[in-house]
């Protein structure tokens, strides 16, 4: 299918017609696929952007009702079986493990989310030393603003961002459109200008997925290594000394934020509480506020693996290598520590209270549960927060906006 889906967007490009789909005046977009054998074919994506494409002439469309502005993705599911992104728009990008076109709708938010004739910034991805999860070596990037080469006297604030499960290092500067993002309200005087720290925080993976040379991956939707802890007590060991190292940085809390989504609203929550001295902005969108596991739970977790390791140790017939193989897996649960004593820890970290706590979560998100009882914790034990509650669930189009609203809150 990739084959396929490579040699029709050759064929457009030649042809002049590779081009992402444009809204009418009124915020209608007409969307075309071009196969005439194909028995049925319908849009899959985001809300407003799925439904049954009809054949005319040989060309399937379907033409939406008025958009709000935003950006949407969208897949062709031809036949029912075969998931294609469209060979027209050059614009795609890689969500976990599919591949989507996407197009925008200009105004607001998806002004924002555009290439604007304004300055840039750069994003480098570098690699930095890590003893994570048995590794040498990951992954991060990183979005340095406009004029930074140009002035080396000038020092930045720095926002730590932080994506969902089944994302890497590539996820918010591809579906959450951090450059473009961040170029554009930097130009406006909407936020001040940053450095942004993308780290990959899959506990299983160095990089994004194809894009290491020294482990092969596929994406995965679920990590449940990165919720052991494992990543929360590498970050503030790793990440940031190598951050503040390598670029200029204000070392300080009120400087440095911490901002993530869902899975990464988990790393948030428990690198800022373990951690209190270390953010001065806090930013959970759409977070998982619990690895699942109460305190007594984790306790037997670790008892567990320290006794299966000790058993292994012990047996005269065991090999070193099983040995350190199976102590090597025991020591992944060494961290989850991390999440023990939740509430101890937020007084700690409200007792000099981060400058902004923000939650945000959509009205439908299934994790909303979740967040309504990190609230009330919060609220029972008095630490201040600033809740927004959007329409809609667990999507890009919430996180995006999320940010948005985020960033001109920060290193005033």
């Amino acid at each position: 299918m990739r084959l396929i889906t490579l040699l029709s967007a050759c064929f457009y490009c030649l042809t002049g017609t590779f081009s992402q789909p444009q809204p009418d005046k009124d915020g209608r977009v007409t969307l075309r696929y071009t196969d005439g054998k194909a028995g049925e074919v319908e849009v899959k994506g985001d809300k407003g952007v799925s439904g049954e494409m009809t054949l005319r002439d040989g060309v399937w469309t379907l033409t939406t009702d008025p958009l709000p502005s935003d950006v949407y993705m969208y897949n062709f599911i031809v036949d029912e079986e075969r998931r294609v992104p469209d060979p027209r728009n050059p614009w795609r990008e890689r969500d976990i493990a599919d591949t989507v076109s996407l197009f925008c709708v200009k105004g607001w938010p998806g002004s924002y989310y555009m290439d604007s004739d304004v300055p840039h910034g750069t994003v480098r991805k570098l690699w930095y030393p890590s003893s994570l999860n048995g590794m040498t070596r990951r992954r991060l990037a990183v979005y340095l603003p406009p004029g930074y080469d140009g002035d080396t006297t000038r020092r930045y604030p720095v926002l730590y961002l932080l994506h969902g499960s089944g994302g890497d290092e590539n996820a918010w500067t591809g579906m959450g459109r951090l450059r473009q993002i961040m170029d554009n309200m930097i130009a406006e005087g909407k936020c001040r200008p940053m450095i942004v720290v993308m780290p990959n925080g899959n506990a299983e993976l160095d990089a994004a997925p194809g894009e290491s040379p020294y482990m092969e991956a596929v994406p995965q939707a679920k990590n449940l290594q990165s919720m052991m802890g494992m990543v929360e007590k590498a970050f503030p060991q790793e990440v940031v000394p190598f951050i503040e190292k390598n670029f200029r940085t204000i070392a300080d809390k009120r400087h440095r934020a911490i901002a993530g989504l869902s899975l990464g609203g988990l790393h948030t929550l428990f690198i800022s509480a373990n951690n209190p001295e270390m953010f001065g902005y806090v930013g959970l969108f759409s977070p998982q506020t619990t690895n699942s596991l109460s305190d007594k739970a984790i306790m037997n977790v670790q008892g567990l693996a320290d006794g299966i390791s000790g058993l292994a140790a012990s047996l005269p017939f065991v090999t070193d290598r099983w040995k350190e193989k199976v102590g090597r897996k025991m020591r992944r649960t060494e961290s989850m520590e991390i999440y023990s004593d939740t509430e101890g820890k937020l007084l700690r970290q409200f007792a000099e209270p981060p400058e902004l706590y923000y939650i945000a979560v959509g009205k439908d998100d299934f994790i909303r549960k979740l967040v309504d009882k990190h609230r009330q914790r919060l609220d029972k034990l008095g630490c201040r927060y600033t809740y927004n509650e959007s329409p809609g669930g667990h999507t890009w189009q919430n996180w995006r906006r999320y940010l948005l609203d985020f960033l001109p809150r920060i290193f005033h």
